[in-house]
């Protein structure tokens, strides 16, 4: 039988990764039905390193399946590449990697808590109304059609299953929702990105009515070039003369006899958080486009030599040209070659879709695990620890992947005391929501910890469902404020 070969890897696939990986794959049969004769599964524990290897019948392929790999691939942090078509010192790595896995992701050896095994699981699109991710949305009221500015677009005419946070609903509200547009990078003009349109059933009023409150109706304000200079850090390293050098720019002088004529700048843009690099790809970086900021922007037409540093630390590199400048800098095209474009795809697709997340913190295995479970039923994925030091910890390593902290206040080692200002001295987390809990509400406790930084300070006789309610609600409230 003659089929063609796609690997799908996931990398740091651990936790709440392993587990968007696992329910992904256990979709594979009903994203692609009849088109796929098999899949071969690798997972290496030591470097937590997944792959799933899909071989679809040739007679069955088609763009549409391609498509459709690549989008929730990338929607659960992955990245899906033809095996044919894979540069060859790339394949022997990927070989290589693939030799080494143990193939025990469906075992219990490496399998993330809480983890959903059941071949009817549905892969689905989940969105935070007027939250995380919702720069890049417009609706279209008459057609009920919801258009998600994107890197990466589902098949034309799938059905998939849409999650909507929507702000004061307790629970999620789903409903089904056909793509009835797709428009790719090269298609996207001024006011008309890349990205899909969505016909939302009519079976959702909920729905229809946050759309109309919170999502700007008729086509996006994005532009087909860059518009303004992002808060994003932009280092520029300006060869010595002929140019000139400003405040606040870093000049590199003994670099001046290498540089070949003419000289280039060197512009690194480092994403300091999704959201930086979120809303720079919505207004920029989804056409190929940067801004950089400087006080001496080069001409029209200079070359320039780019860098873009994405919030986990990998930097992807580009050629560019300046395009047009301003008073405020200078705006760049470039064209990434096809594996970094993967990257930053995948890295996009990712955030937009990423649900929320919580951190609970607490030495009482009971009440950690109860208060955990309540925040699952409210749509979290949620992560624990054992103490202050433990939290830290996943803290450090989580930090912009999280939205809510809960911490117990009194805990051998680090108290939660401890962890919450050692959390909020550490700077880069104004937008984590954090909440205490304690069985023990002394006088002046309250307003202690609130002047320490945290959101709220709850009772835990509240119970672990009221608990959870309360800090969502904090978590809602912050987040809107943060809204404007």
């Amino acid at each position: 039988m003659s089929t063609i070969d796609y690997a799908c890897v996931f990398v740091r696939a651990t936790g709440d990764r392993l587990a968007a990986a696992e329910r992904l794959v256990c979709g594979f049969q009903h994203l692609f039905g009849a088109a796929l004769a098999e899949v071969d599964l690798g997972y290496r524990l030591g470097s937590a390193y997944l792959v799933a290897v899909l071989r679809f019948r040739a007679a069955g392929f088609d763009p549409k399946v391609a498509a459709r790999l690549s989008f929730w691939t990338a929607r659960a942090g992955g990245r899906a590449s033809p095996l044919g078509g894979m540069p060859a010192q790339e394949r022997a790595a990927f070989d290589q990697h693939l030799a080494q896995c143990e193939k025990a992701l469906f075992t219990e050896v490496g399998a993330p808590a809480g983890r959903r095994r059941s071949a009817a699981d549905r892969p689905m699109l989940a969105m935070d109304v007027a939250g995380h991710g919702w720069e890049g949305v417009s609706y279209r009221p008459d057609a009920r059609v919801l258009f998600v500015a994107a890197p990466l677009a589902p098949a034309p005419g799938d059905e998939l299953l849409l999650v909507f946070r929507i702000p004061g609903l307790d629970k999620p509200v789903g409903t089904r929702a056909k793509v009835v547009e797709v428009r790719l990078s090269a298609d996207a003009t001024p006011g008309h990105p890349a990205g899909f349109g969505l016909a939302v059933s009519e079976a959702a009023p909920a729905i229809h009515e946050a759309l109309l409150r919170h999502a700007p109706h008729g086509a996006s304000e994005t532009r087909i070039a860059p518009r303004y200079p992002m808060k994003a850090p932009v280092k520029v390293l300006v060869p010595a003369p002929p140019m000139a050098v400003a405040a606040g720019e870093a000049a590199v002088a003994d670099l001046s006899s290498r540089v070949p004529a003419p000289p280039q700048a060197h512009a690194l843009i480092e994403y300091a958080s999704d959201q930086e690099l979120e809303a720079d790809f919505i207004e920029n970086l989804s056409q190929g486009g940067a801004f950089i900021r400087s006080s001496h922007p080069q001409a029209v037409g200079t070359p320039i030599s780019l860098e873009l540093k994405l919030p986990n630390g990998t930097t992807l590199k580009a050629q560019a040209l300046v395009a047009f400048a301003n008073g405020h800098g200078m705006g760049v095209k470039f064209t990434l070659d096809a594996e970094a474009d993967a990257t930053l795809q995948a890295a996009i697709a990712h955030i937009s879709a990423r649900p929320r997340r919580a951190l609970v913190v607490d030495d009482d295995a009971m009440v950690r695990g109860m208060i955990a479970d309540a925040l699952a039923e409210r749509g979290f994925e949620v992560l624990t620890a054992t103490d202050g030091q433990d939290g830290l910890r996943v803290v450090s390593e989580e930090l912009l992947g999280l939205d809510l902290v809960i911490t117990d206040v009194y805990m051998p080692g680090m108290d939660g005391g401890a962890f919450l200002r050692t959390v909020r001295g550490a700077g880069g987390e104004a937008d984590l929501a954090i909440v205490v809990i304690t069985g023990r509400m002394e006088p002046g406790l309250e307003h202690k910890l609130e002047q320490e930084g945290a959101d709220a300070v709850l009772d835990k006789a509240l119970g672990p469902e009221l608990v959870a309610q309360a800090a969502d609600a904090v978590l809602e409230r912050k987040r809107l404020t943060r809204g404007g």
